[in-house]
């Protein structure tokens, strides 16, 4: 998709993305968060990486466990030291959870306000087949110990919107309840739409707070639930699916008008969002006002390794070069390993702070990311999910 540039944000912003997994990774590690003229509206997928002794994720523990619906659950993190968890309305954190004998890697949404006095917590649902959402579901308690890395991504409440409306399906909601709460706390002058789908009125994840947010904000923040089955009179709630005709028809009843000042927020299904933004785009939206967040399942990626074999690779940074070998190490894997300053957050190709250009040579990445056409055309590669595929010359730009 196109999507308008993203304002420059002040160093503060930047170094409080990537601060938390500097410390945590190596002292050589200098924080970089990617450009900010270039947007980052999804993450991409929630990767199955390989184990690496180079990107060392940091320890938090969950002090609460609250049960939001039967197939979905929250959990209350404390960082290690009990320092709080700095983070923009929106981003993730990736998990490194050990089950089955294997460490995967997940990403999950910070749901919470980014306000002072609100407790950092993720919301994870149920998913058929998935290891470690179940996992997490029937096991997570008090007092366990989590390793994570980030908090990471670009689907970012824009501080500058007079107006956001923020359509989300199912877990969609996580990052859409962080943003929506954040801006009706902390940028009082905005206001709020939110069309939420779910099968039932069982699922609605975060139903009691979302009609508090309601009650206390009621000239600013307008709610509407949009269920599958279920939908009464009493739930105050449309019925059918939440597609282009029903997100339209309930903007409608609540007399939305569009203009300049408004933003739109699209998280959930895949289905759901390619309904969402056709149907945004047809009534006139320009894709720059247009956000999407989208989640994919680990077993939708490609996967490339140590098939590729050694490869020399030529590391330009910080005006000098590295000669590494690969042997189907990640890019930024081999370079923090032999001891290279490279930016990185979530490791797994969600949040393009790796960023790095092909100068010359080969290098195949895991897909789903989030790297652009455009990017792409110009020889860039995400250096977390990128492998050396023939001898390369790549640049780390500063």
């Amino acid at each position: 998709m196109r999507v308008r540039p993203l304002p420059v944000r002040r160093l503060g912003d930047r170094l409080r993305q990537l601060g938390q997994d500097v410390r945590f990774a190596t002292g050589r590690l200098r924080g970089r968060r990617p450009s900010p003229t270039i947007a980052r509206p999804v993450r991409s997928h929630r990767g199955e990486p390989r184990p690496s002794r180079s990107i060392q994720p940091r320890p938090v523990e969950v002090v609460r466990v609250v049960r939001e619906t039967p197939d979905a659950v929250s959990l209350y993190l404390r960082e290690a030291g009990g320092a709080p968890l700095a983070f923009r309305p929106g981003q993730f954190l990736s998990f490194d959870v050990e089950t089955g004998g294997r460490v995967h890697r997940r990403a999950y949404s910070l749901a919470h306000a980014a306000v002072p006095g609100r407790e950092a917590h993720v919301t994870i649902k149920r998913v058929e087949g998935g290891k470690v959402s179940n996992h997490l579901n029937d096991h997570a308690a008090v007092g366990m110990r989590l390793r994570v890395l980030g908090p990471s991504g670009s689907f970012t409440l824009d501080e500058t919107a007079e107006h956001l409306v923020l359509v989300a399906g199912g877990s969609g909601i996580t990052p859409i309840a962080s943003i929506a709460e954040t801006a009706l706390l902390a940028h009082p002058a905005s206001r709020v739409t939110l069309i939420y789908g779910n099968r039932s009125e069982a699922d609605i994840i975060f139903r009691e707070r979302l009609a508090r947010l309601a009650d206390e904000h009621p000239e600013r923040f307008r709610l509407a639930h949009v269920l599958e089955a279920g939908a009464t009179d009493a739930t105050a709630a449309t019925a059918g699916r939440l597609d282009g005709p029903t997100l339209m028809a309930r903007l409608e009843a609540l007399t939305h008008a569009d203009d300049a000042g408004t933003r739109y927020y699209v998280c959930g299904p895949s289905g759901m969002m390619d309904a969402v933004r056709t149907a945004l785009v047809a009534a006139g939206v320009p894709t720059g006002r247009i956000r999407e967040e989208r989640f994919a399942r680990p077993e939708e990626r490609t996967s490339v390794g140590p098939e590729l074999g050694a490869q020399r690779v030529t590391l330009r940074v910080d005006g000098r070069e590295l000669e590494l070998v690969t042997d189907g190490d990640t890019l930024l894997e081999a370079g923090l390993a032999a001891g290279a300053t490279m930016p990185f957050s979530c490791a797994m190709g969600g949040c393009a702070a790796c960023r790095v250009k092909v100068v010359e040579g080969q290098v195949v990445m895991e897909e789903p990311n989030c790297l652009t056409a455009e990017e792409r055309a110009e020889g860039y590669v995400l250096a977390c999910v990128g492998r050396a595929a023939s001898p390369c010359v790549v640049e780390v730009e500063g």
